[in-house]
């Protein structure tokens, strides 16, 4: 078991803020199966499915330099009590929403919503875990996402054969309160006041916007592009691999859901290994070889014979999967300033979404050029070049630089820390 629960009481903050995020997690991905069958009956076309998945990343794209600084300069307890009631609110009319376009209104609110809250709680669990648990948080943290995943699908086609689809998103809708509440009890907070003096370049009254940020350091500027590169190839390809496997495998429905959870399994094992590595070096070359691991699993599923011989590669491209996005996640967090984490976690966030807007159309455009085993070796074939033009960038770096360092005794002030309390995690994709 990973040690991220020490003695300390702020671990209780800690371990709420975890299972919170994957329940959160949970709570949102059985909202969004009940919203698609719900599209499906009223014989709702594919675009209109495509600008509804779109209407929840946009605001994450486009909001992203604003959630950073508002994250890095008011209060963690103001930012997600008043986000996680604004979201539950609108979950209420979307439970009795049937018409497309107001369906794609209500889901943009609820990602501006989130768009402050994954910024927010990015930025504060630092604080909560402790600077020497960073990776092992952020491990637990994408492996209790990620079990949610895999638990979300059954759970909310159950729920909409038990109830109807209304009951799912009322499920999630009583997740963001859950989230009020629990951001009212947490008693670790990030205070823009409290951190408005540090000194050097990492203070909440720097300009530099999160891209910049990510831009100077030279081991992050190569990983995120790589992690967004990636990003847009599985969207890309998620998008064809239900053809894959019912037209061109002719394999059984079950096998859609099957492998998409054995995938996630192998994420869980992935992001759990990566919480053990102790230096920036290792993360590093653990990260490059997340991304062949991902290349050549897509190169397997569109070379395949039989749908069995599937198992085995969605376990590798899952490994690959969980490595590449716990070892960037922690090395954005452990690489930046305390001051700054709110502005780099919203362009990190920000980074991935507008990769998975680009690749929704992307792969609906290629789907119309090449069949689906075609895309996965595009894909896988891309994959792997994207990885080599990485290594080459960061190895000419020659030894690992070290970041630029806000003081510890600043990013720790005692102003900031106000006893601990349980906190809650949010919804997103990152540290």
């Amino acid at each position: 078991m990973l040690n991220i629960f020490g003695p300390l009481p702020g671990r209780r903050d800690l371990l709420v803020a975890i299972a919170g995020r994957s329940v959160s997690v949970l709570g949102d991905e059985v909202a969004l199966v009940a919203l698609m069958l719900r599209l499906q009956a009223a014989h709702a076309r594919p675009y209109e499915i495509a600008l509804l998945l779109a209407a929840g990343m946009l605001p994450i794209v486009l909001l992203y330099g604003v959630a950073g600084r508002v994250a890095d300069s008011a209060d963690s307890r103001h930012i997600l009590v008043t986000a996680s009631v604004a979201q539950a609110c609108c979950c209420v009319p979307l439970i009795f929403a049937r018409d497309v376009p107001e369906m794609i209104i209500l889901v943009a609110l609820l990602g501006t919503g989130g768009a402050f809250a994954q910024a927010t709680w990015q930025a504060l669990m630092p604080r909560l875990a402790g600077e020497d648990r960073i990776a092992a948080a952020v491990s637990a943290q994408q492996s209790g996402s990620s079990l949610a995943a895999v638990a979300a699908p059954a759970a909310g086609g159950l729920l909409c054969t038990s109830f109807g689809t209304g009951v799912p998103v009322a499920v999630d809708g009583a997740t963001f309160a859950v989230m009020a509440v629990a951001a009212l009890t947490v008693r670790i907070r990030r205070r823009g006041a409290a951190t408005a003096g540090l000194a050097g370049p990492g203070g909440p009254g720097s300009k530099r916007g999160g891209w910049a940020i990510l831009r100077a350091d030279a081991i992050l500027a190569p990983l995120v592009v790589g992690l967004t590169t990636f990003a847009l190839l599985a969207m890309m390809v998620n998008v064809v691999l239900v053809f894959l496997i019912r037209g061109t495998l002719h394999a059984a429905p079950a096998w859609y859901g099957g492998l998409e959870a054995i995938w996630m399994l192998g994420v869980i094992g992935g992001a759990l290994a990566s919480g053990r590595i102790r230096t920036d070096h290792v993360r590093a070359q653990t990260a490059f070889a997340g991304t062949g691991l991902i290349a050549l699993a897509f190169l397997g599923y569109g070379l395949a014979p039989r749908v069995i011989a599937l198992v085995p590669i969605a376990v590798l491209g899952g490994l690959g999967n969980g490595m590449l996005s716990s070892c960037v996640a922690t090395l954005v967090v452990t690489r930046t300033p305390d001051g700054m984490r709110g502005r780099v976690s919203a362009a990190l966030n920000g980074a991935v979404n507008s990769a998975s807007v680009v690749s929704l159309a992307a792969g609906g455009g290629l789907a119309l050029l090449l069949d689906p085993r075609q895309i996965f070796l595009v894909a896988g074939s891309l994959g792997l070049a994207a990885g080599v033009l990485v290594a080459m960038r960061v190895r000419k770096q020659g030894t690992l630089p070290g970041p630029a360092r806000v003081p510890m005794a600043a990013q720790t002030a005692e102003p900031d820390l106000v006893g601990a309390r349980p906190s809650r995690g949010s919804r997103d994709t990152g540290g």
